[in-house]
């Protein structure tokens, strides 16, 4: 594969970010951004829970990394804490808005902060090693703490976004 190669698709994937889409996630079409934020996250567990049968434990980890960010964004747009176009450029930022606005205590957010610059990053670049204990570790807490910001039970019940989680 040539550079003209990857630049021609680089220009196609270019494109087709600036077309209107036409063919849209089931579910995703919403009006509410805060709606969208929470089924993003409901979407990322059920297909960290999908990956992790199939034992691929890098995945699940990021996927479950993404899915605390975006029910916590969910929570900071849906109290009106934060509009769309205010939500934090960096992983800290997001929990720190949450603190702020009360969704979690100070001390869990530098926990979790700690966590995404301690872990995630070392999954893939310091030792590499993504296991199965850490994949169920990290799916386990996203799932608590996307019921305990929605203030639903666990799994197995209808999220507050109308998917099953």
């Amino acid at each position: 594969m040539s550079s003209t190669r990857i630049e021609q698709l680089i220009d196609n994937v270019q494109a087709a970010f600036d077309r209107r889409p036409t063919d849209i996630e089931t579910g995703l079409d919403v009006e509410d951004t805060a709606l969208l934020q929470l089924r993003k996250a409901c979407r990322l567990l059920a297909g960290a829970e999908a990956l992790q049968d199939a034992s691929y434990y890098t995945l699940v980890i990021e996927a479950s990394f993404v899915a605390i960010e975006r029910t916590v964004e969910f929570r900071l747009l849906e109290r009106g804490t934060m509009q769309p176009d205010d939500l934090p450029g960096t992983h800290s930022g997001v929990y720190r808005e949450a603190a702020a606005a009360g969704v979690f205590g100070e001390s869990m957010a530098a926990d979790l902060a700690d966590l995404w610059r301690d872990h995630r990053a070392k999954t893939y670049y310091q030792d590499g090693l993504a296991s199965a204990a850490r994949a169920d570790a990290m799916y386990e807490l996203a799932t608590e703490i996307h019921a305990y910001v929605t203030g639903r039970s666990r799994q197995g019940h209808e999220c507050i976004c109308g998917e099953t989680t």
